[in-house]
């Protein structure tokens, strides 16, 4: 149901009990318990269900999912802080690969250039750093969806945050074309009206099968659904759900069971 194992749920229970007086006899009783709570929260970030279906689900009113999403997210983004920062940490010695996706956050009234001409939908373009084995360790802040990659890899603060990775001397930064002229290595493009010479041609098959491993990692992250079927909460609650998702995401493969 939330993604994530049984015992991974029970560690972060443990965590939201310490920080929350959930059953506390002041103010107004809860509805659900804690742990009921926290398996709704994961459930929603991870089916994207209606918050009117979920209600339905967990046997609870609609504004009781609102109420619990915005209680329990930022304490989960904040309990599993620790975990991003050490998976970046581990990340830091060796090569690391970036790719983009949009996730589907339809047409907004008050936001003009959300639409992808290359994915054709209206979405956040979201940058996402992984390693060569294909596990998220890091995203970027959301940009419109209308965002080239290059730019959106800039404006994410990727770039920033990563930039001794491609610097030279650096462990190395992998990304496809649409990053040329970032300072990443990329692929060769095809010259106007030539064709690719024997050695770049299997350069480029081999930085392609490479960078397969972050397309799994993207995969891995948009089975989280909010960033795949389409998000439809407030626009300015979709960095912190992003934070949140890809920091669960992160603990669910750093601390899973071997």
């Amino acid at each position: 149901m939330t993604g994530l194992g049984r015992e991974q749920v029970d560690r972060l229970h443990a965590e939201l009990d310490l920080i929350l007086d959930w059953q506390s006899p002041l103010g107004r009783p809860k509805v659900l318990p804690l742990y009921t709570a926290l398996v709704m929260v994961l459930f929603q970030l991870r089916h994207n269900l209606p918050e009117d279906a979920c209600a339905e689900v967990f046997g609870c009113a609609t504004a009781t999912v609102w109420r619990y999403q915005e209680q329990l997210e930022p304490l989960i983004e904040a309990i599993l802080d620790e975990f991003a920062a050490q998976a970046r940490s581990r990340a830091q010695s060796a090569a690391v690969l970036v790719d983009g996706f949009i996730a589907p956050v339809g047409e907004r009234d008050d936001t003009t250039g959300l639409f992808s001409d290359k994915k054709h939908l209206s979405g956040q373009n979201v940058q996402v750093v992984a390693t060569l084995g294909g596990r998220v360790v890091d995203v970027g802040d959301p940009c419109p969806g209308a965002r080239h990659d290059s730019k959106a890899f800039v404006d994410s603060g990727l770039a920033a945050r990563w930039a001794d990775h491609y610097a030279s001397g650096g462990p190395g930064m992998i990304g496809d074309k649409g990053y040329q002229g970032t300072g990443l290595t990329t692929p060769y493009r095809k010259p106007p009206g030539r064709d690719l010479t024997d050695v770049r041609r299997a350069c480029n098959t081999a930085i392609n099968r490479i960078r397969a491993a972050v397309e799994r990692a993207v995969a891995h992250l948009k089975n989280w659904k909010i960033l795949k079927t389409g998000y439809r909460r407030s626009l300015h609650d979709f960095p912190r759900v992003l934070r949140t998702v890809t920091k669960l995401e992160i603990y669910r493969w750093s601390t899973r069971p071997f």
